[in-house]
């Protein structure tokens, strides 16, 4: 493996931990979507940028997906929500990386 293989991988396990601490957040929200609109979205927007560039397209776009209704109208699709938490605990529960 290339040293700069080895970095991206090293970057790609570093999302995913900090995907796994996002994830109270993401169940947080799910629970309450009215709650802390703030920081959802720091975390969506956050996610929805990082995921693509790691191989998880699917996170990016509903990730993404949240963000852009957060933005537009300050609430979210709670369907689109709890499919981005879904694949957020698949990733986080060891199966994808």
């Amino acid at each position: 493996m290339s040293g700069f293989d080895e970095r991206y991988q090293a970057l790609r396990t570093r999302f995913v931990e900090r995907s796994r601490a996002d994830l109270p957040v993401l169940l947080a929200a799910a629970a309450e979507p009215a709650g802390d609109v703030p920081a959802l979205r720091m975390v969506v927007h956050r996610m929805s940028g990082a995921a693509g560039t790691f191989g998880f397209p699917e996170i990016s776009r509903l990730a993404g997906e949240v963000d852009d209704q957060l933005i537009e109208t300050g609430r979210v699709d709670l369907d689109v929500l709890l499919a981005l938490t879904r694949a957020v605990e698949g990733l986080t529960s060891g199966g994808q990386i």
